[in-house]
């Protein structure tokens, strides 16, 4: 059956889009970066003081725990082949469930989901009886924002997802999933490592590139996006559950391209607990000075997570009302 192209249904000046992190699945049982990391080592036996392994970021960290020590120079077909293998392995064993934070997404009636995580649990909020380990259900919710050129036929990708999502149905919409870092059943398009992170980046960077006007235009034009760092570009983008760390090298060269980008309207909103100290750690700094609004929902450092992202989940739906009225 050939999976139809998904026309964007809400052709507003900004779209609404909800960035999710690990933050919100930690209460399905998910495992923890640092978790899923260790389960990816190739030798069992190594060890790396807890220190260490927080001085460095996590791509580098991926590629330092998926070596065998000393590695040689060059790595053979069978070396890469293992440590595909090994992340394979880790991605089945991703927990796949809704809770309580993930149920209220539907909720929210935002155009677009975008999330770094590999699991189905955003799709489940929306599928509750959909198992996205089928191959046949992940085809039957695909949808596709780009064409061939020159012709009516979807544009399909095997790994790296710029133009595919998954349509699901919110209370007032329909609402596109992105897996913008990959999915655990394409393994082959996980970004972990930097290798992988670079050419994600090439690809976007290519995207951005791509994005043409008329001079002569006062305003900005209607938009038909074709990918998900086009929504990025020129939607309110809600960023809740993420670290946002520096090592995150695709997203903030995209948040300072959409600083940059000429008919950007969109502002992006970053909810976290406000530390004892304020605003003031140096990834604060670094998103102040890329025009990110930083937004607790009136939660400290001593509200629970549980407390927290109910508020925040609140304000994101409160903003997401005002921006369309």
């Amino acid at each position: 059956m050939q999976t139809p192209l998904f026309e964007y249904p809400n052709p507003a000046p900004r779209p609404q889009i909800l960035l999710l992190g690990n933050g919100l699945e930690h209460k399905s049982g998910q495992k923890s970066w640092n978790k899923l990391l260790d389960s990816l080592k190739a030798d069992p036996a190594l060890t790396i003081p807890e220190d260490v392994k927080n001085s460095i970021p996590f791509p580098l960290l991926y590629q330092l725990l998926a070596a065998r020590l000393p590695m040689p120079a060059q790595l053979s077909t069978e070396d890469i082949k293992q440590e595909e293998d090994r992340l394979a392995k880790a991605m089945q064993m991703m927990i796949h469930s809704s809770n309580e934070h993930l149920d209220r997404l539907p909720g929210l009636d935002v155009d677009h989901i975008l999330t770094t995580n590999y699991s189905y649990c955003i799709e489940k909020a929306f599928y509750p009886k959909a198992d996205f380990g089928s191959s046949r259900v992940r085809g039957q919710k695909r949808f596709y924002l780009a064409k061939k050129p020159g012709t009516n036929e979807p544009f399909r990708e095997r790994d790296y997802r710029l133009h595919t999502g998954y349509l699901a149905k919110s209370v007032n919409r329909q609402t596109g999933i992105w897996h913008i870092h990959g999915e655990c059943f394409t393994p082959k398009g996980i970004v972990l490592g930097h290798d992988r992170y670079g050419r994600l980046l090439q690809r976007i960077a290519d995207i951005c590139a791509s994005q043409k006007y008329n001079k002569t235009e006062r305003e900005a034009p209607t938009k038909r996006y074709t990918s998900w760092p086009e929504l990025f570009l020129h939607g309110d983008v809600y960023v809740l559950g993420l670290g946002l760390e520096t090592n995150e090298l695709d997203l903030r060269w995209l948040i300072r391209r959409k600083q940059r980008e000429r008919y950007a309207t969109g502002r992006i909103y970053y909810y976290e607990r406000e530390p004892v100290d304020g605003f003031t750690r140096p990834k604060h700094l670094l998103m102040q000075a890329n025009g990110i609004r930083l937004c607790s929902a009136g939660c400290t450092e001593a509200v629970a997570f549980d407390a927290f992202y109910q508020a925040a989940l609140d304000e994101i739906a409160r903003r997401v009302r005002e921006a369309r009225a």
